[in-house]
């Protein structure tokens, strides 16, 4: 299988927990809506930086263009952080904008050693920002993202249990019934499949993304889990 068959063939086969169908309809049916709409990317490093934020440039992009003129979007994202800066921030950087959609995640850098967290204090304020959000706008969509599972060279070093810290977005993500776009298998597959090499075109280290894969993988993977063709 070549690498473009294998896009798009696997790209859109995103995890998404138990309330997909509804999930999909719910957004779909609120960015239809005639009142202008809020959309917050809320992350780290591969939402944040000139290189790797181009995902979230893209996904804007696409937004304002199926719905021109109904979305105002910003990306709150902050390179070097954790869950817990997003939780301390969360209502002045979150909350003052009053979304009406958040994506948002923070795994790939919860994980790190240095940070010295836990995988169940990395759901904890997953379920924290959640109930926030949920408290000012109960009519509000929540759709978590998991960006890598497959880190290599230093990355791997440093991040030896990022498979627990994914697994508690998992987690809360089936017990609250969100969205959850994760794109682990999609990148590890590309590994596996197509080698090192390719892989590290779309992730250099396995978890940072790169152009060629916010434009193949994630930007395609959140307009299908957010029901938009």
């Amino acid at each position: 299988m070549n690498i473009k068959s294998f896009i798009k063939t696997f790209a859109l086969l995103i995890v998404l927990y138990p309330g997909i169908l509804a999930g999909q309809k719910n957004v779909a049916a609120k960015l239809k809506k005639p009142e202008q709409q809020t959309v917050v990317v809320y992350g780290a490093s591969v939402a944040a930086t000139t290189s790797t934020r181009i995902w979230v440039d893209e996904l804007f992009g696409r937004l304002d263009k199926r719905y021109p003129g109904k979305l105002t979007c910003y990306n709150i994202s902050k390179s070097g952080v954790n869950s817990f800066w997003a939780t301390e921030n969360f209502k002045d950087s979150v909350l003052s904008k009053k979304p009406d959609i958040l994506i948002f995640g923070f795994c790939e850098n919860d994980c790190v050693e240095r940070f010295n967290f836990w995988p169940w204090y990395s759901g904890k304020c997953a379920e924290y920002m959640i109930d926030n959000l949920k408290k000012q706008n109960p009519e509000a969509i929540v759709i978590m993202y998991i960006m890598s599972e497959f880190p290599i060279g230093n990355a791997a070093t440093t991040r030896p249990e990022i498979k627990a810290f994914n697994d508690s977005y998992r987690e809360v993500a089936k017990k609250r019934n969100v969205l959850l776009v994760d794109f682990s298998k999609e990148f590890k597959d590309i590994y596996e499949i197509e080698g090192e090499k390719v892989f590290r075109s779309y992730q250099g280290d396995g978890i940072l993304p790169s152009k060629k894969a916010a434009y193949e993988v994630i930007v395609p993977g959140f307009l299908k889990a957010m029901g938009i063709k």
